[in-house]
């Protein structure tokens, strides 16, 4: 019976191909897309999981209050894992991670050829194999670690560096300040793509106490902030709370005065809930994408299959008369749609397969190729196929085998079978959702050029930022003198850190908030305002303000945050125990993201000649060079790599245009922008393939019925317009349905942004055009191929 219901199914699909194709087709497309977005959805939530102990691991966090504003730390000190876990036996062990914020320089010291400039180099516990679940590949976990100057590196690394050779035993030199050599005890296997820790290099921590540049942080054993993220292993998750409280008393103990409070967070929401975790914004957005895709799918098939089975009426009547029951011709139908399912389903993998890449670099993001054969992954797969088999089985298999036989041989009329109304509200839910789609689309466009135009107090065109190691040493005056000789450059500055990547935070006072207070501080020469295009409020009296004794610029928001006066020349502010008169206030301008408000900022400013030799030769920083409108840039960068290689060759010559590092702070909203371009086409065309063949099915259906029009006088024009405007009437009940809809969700999305662009109305005016468009056209092709068809051959028959 299964076997010739199979048959059945596979003939029926043969026989009507164009329906066949649009249905598996549509719901192929929408299952592709599903899959697409659960696969990235799966792999973002599962971040850490593939820890033994995930469940038990949590990171060490402090909040601290500084004048009224809470900051977030998770850097300890040294002993606070050790302290803690002596104190508190549910704590079964601890572990300190140390990263380099700044690349260091790494070389084969068999082969001095082989030098590159690292950014992902750390320094961990001996326990660091048995706390994690990262794996070996050679090497003790117990020992690999253990000794003072041990180095493990990852596969990719130990290629990079020895080739096919065995890096056991090898030694890398590691220059930062100084140079220190390190000996290779083992060689882990590349760290997952969904894990939040991603070490290439990983040193023992035993070697800190013994390098320059680490001394401090050693130096003392009270419980309290320092430079270590520390992360500790419970023996059960439900004694979280008491360890918190354990670590609250050991703060006091340290500080009576102390009023920090610590939390452990887990360490499998860290990627997802960490306070920088910017690229998941959208986590919650893109599964409900994929619930809309999928129901667009499911809309389209479900409409299609009722359709193409009202014309089976006959078959029905015929099998119920010869004795079928209604649970066996339920069976039936259930049987050819599970069989056109498992081949969309198919057709939907070998898609997501082939697409993967392409989808996945419009995220900018890698994933494992193995996450695709991940057990969680395979179990979201089989249940997304057991309830599209059951989504679209259920109704055609219920309204089909309802059928009166009596009725079905009677007359040869499908539309008293049942399913009209059903496809008129399929229709309707298709368009809604490509609509509402394709306005919300829109505005996500505008509100992205919106943020790009807004006026950040800085000049961010025609200007490259160039990151200087300290490698470039003294080294620094003679390079910025000769990039300065190029006859595209107008002007060049200093900055400790490039603008969008980073700042100092300082403890800050007055007269009227003597309470210490968080403030940013950039230290930089006195040609970056010109450079960058900062605008005086108040500029300085003289102009070499900066060689006085301890000067200071500060914004306008600065103002009103230490409640200074109107006019603040001369007053003062402290920082810690250095007080620093302020001789200038410049305009407020934005140095992060412009979610937030413009906060307060300080400018320690040095002369040209200082900031050259003490920032950038020293400590490295940022060259900011700007160029003229019309610069050939690929010539100018050539020329200042050019110069560079001959002042440094030990790091590589790595720049960023300031305009680029502004947009990178919009990077989660051109993610959601891509993917919102993407299933708009999608759902464009699946409702486009959906109406086309409603259109079809109800031209072949009304046959007759144009043909005696037609004989009776009724034009091309006239016949068209009947076959078109029960449709266009359906298309403008999902345009008002879409429009209200759109508008909440998106004025909702808006709320997360300080600069929001303005709803327009003829945004919902232009998308409802468009639909009506789409629909006009998808509609009049079958409509006026029907009209124009000879009436002879439609009523030959009666």
């Amino acid at each position: 019976m299964l076997k010739n219901y199979i048959k059945i199914a596979w003939r029926n699909l043969v026989k009507n191909k164009l329906s066949g194709f649009i249905t598996i087709g549509g719901l192929a497309v929408g299952l592709t897309a599903c899959t697409l977005i659960l696969f990235y959805v799966a792999h973002e939530r599962s971040y850490d999981s593939f820890h033994t102990d995930s469940d038990r691991i949590y990171a060490v966090e402090a909040q601290v209050n500084m004048g009224g504003d809470s900051i977030y730390m998770n850097s300890m000190n040294a002993t606070v894992g050790e302290l803690t876990e002596n104190a508190s036996p549910v704590v079964s062990s601890s572990l300190r991670l140390k990263e380099e914020y700044k690349p260091v320089i790494i070389t084969n010291t068999s082969q001095p050829g082989t030098r590159f400039s690292e950014k992902d180099f750390s320094y961990a516990d001996a326990n660091f194999f048995d706390f994690f679940s990262f794996k070996l590949k050679n090497g003790n976990t117990a020992t690999v670690l253990s000794k003072p100057y041990s180095l493990v590196l990852s596969e990719d690394m130990a290629k990079k560096y020895f080739g096919n050779q065995n890096p056991i035993g090898e030694t890398l030199s590691v220059r930062k300040d100084s140079t220190y050599l390190f000996t290779v005890t083992g060689v882990m296997e590349n760290t997952p793509s969904n894990s939040s820790l991603h070490p290439d290099f990983l040193a023992s921590l035993s070697s800190m106490p013994t390098m320059k540049e680490f001394e401090r942080d050693f130096d003392s054993e009270v419980f309290r902030l320092g430079a270590f993220p520390t992360y500790l292993k419970l023996t059960n998750p439900t004694a979280k709370n008491a360890v918190e409280n354990t670590m609250q008393k050991l703060s006091i103990q340290g500080n009576a005065e102390a009023s920090d409070v610590y939390s452990l967070s887990l360490l499998t929401d860290k990627h997802l809930n960490g306070r920088d975790a910017s690229n998941t914004r959208y986590i919650r957005i893109f599964p409900l994408i994929a619930v809309l895709i999928l129901l667009l799918a499911l809309v389209n098939y479900l409409s299609l299959s009722t359709a193409r089975a009202t014309l089976r009426s006959k078959e029905i009547g015929v099998r119920k008369v010869n004795g079928a029951s209604r649970k066996s011709v339920a069976f039936q139908f259930y049987v050819e749609s599970t069989l056109y399912v498992i081949f969309a389903f198919l057709l939907s993998v070998a898609l997501s397969v082939v697409l993967k890449p392409w989808f996945f670099s419009l995220l900018d993001i890698e994933i494992d190729a193995s996450f695709f054969l991940n057990k969680n992954f395979l179990l979201i797969l089989t249940c997304l196929l057991g309830f599209t088999v059951l989504a679209t089985g259920f109704y055609p298999a219920l309204v089909m085998s309802a059928f009166n036989p009596v009725e079905n041989l009677r007359s040869s009329r499908a539309s008293k079978m049942g399913g009209e109304r059903l496809r008129k509200v399929c229709t309707t839910v298709q368009f809604v959702i490509a609509i509402a789609l394709l306005i919300s689309g829109i505005i996500i466009h505008q509100q992205l050029d919106y943020v790009r135009g807004v006026d950040t107090g800085l000049n961010r065109s025609d200007v490259v930022m160039v990151t200087l190691q300290n490698t470039m040493g003294t080294n620094s005056t003679p390079f910025r003198n000769e990039i300065e000789k190029l006859s595209q450059v107008t002007s060049t500055a200093v900055a400790q850190y490039p603008i969008y990547k980073g700042y100092n935070m300082f403890f800050a006072s007055s007269e009227q908030v003597p309470d210490a207070t968080g403030l940013p501080i950039f230290s930089v020469d006195d040609d970056f305002f010109k450079t960058l295009g900062v605008t005086w409020e108040t500029k300085p009296d003289d102009e070499n303000f900066y060689s006085k004794s301890d000067p200071v610029i500060i914004n306008e928001a600065a103002i009103s945050k230490f409640k200074l006066g109107p006019n603040p020349i001369g007053e003062s502010l402290l920082f810690g125990n250095s007080k620093r008169e302020i001789v200038g206030v410049v305009k407020d301008f934005h140095f992060e993201n412009l979610d937030a408000p413009i906060n307060a900022v300080a400018l320690f400013v040095n002369s040209k000649t200082k900031a050259t030799t003490t920032i950038l030769g020293k400590s490295g920083g940022c060259l900011f060079v700007r160029f003229q409108p019309e610069s050939d840039v690929p010539q100018l960068l050539s020329k200042m790599e050019t110069i560079y290689t001959q002042y440094d060759s030990a790091t590589p010559f790595e720049y960023q245009f300031l305009d680029d590092a502004f947009d990178t702070m919009f990077r989660s909203e051109e993610r959601l922008s891509h993917v919102f371009n993407l299933f708009i086409i999608l759902a464009m065309l699946i409702a486009g393939m959906g109406l086309f063949a409603l259109a079809t099915f109800s031209a072949q259906q009304r046959m007759k019925e144009l043909g005696v029009r037609k004989v009776l006088g009724a034009s091309v024009l006239q016949l068209t317009t009947l076959l078109s405007f029960d449709f266009l009437k359906l298309i403008l009940l999902a345009i008002l349905i879409a429009s209200p809809l759109a508008w909440y969700f998106i004025h909702e999305w808006l709320q997360d942004f300080n600069y929001k662009t303005t709803i327009h109305w003829w945004v919902f005016l232009g998308a409802g055009a468009g639909a009506l468009v789409l629909a006009i056209l998808t509609v009049s092709f079958q409509a006026i191929k029907a009209a124009l068809a000879n009436p002879v051959k439609s009523l030959r028959t009666e």
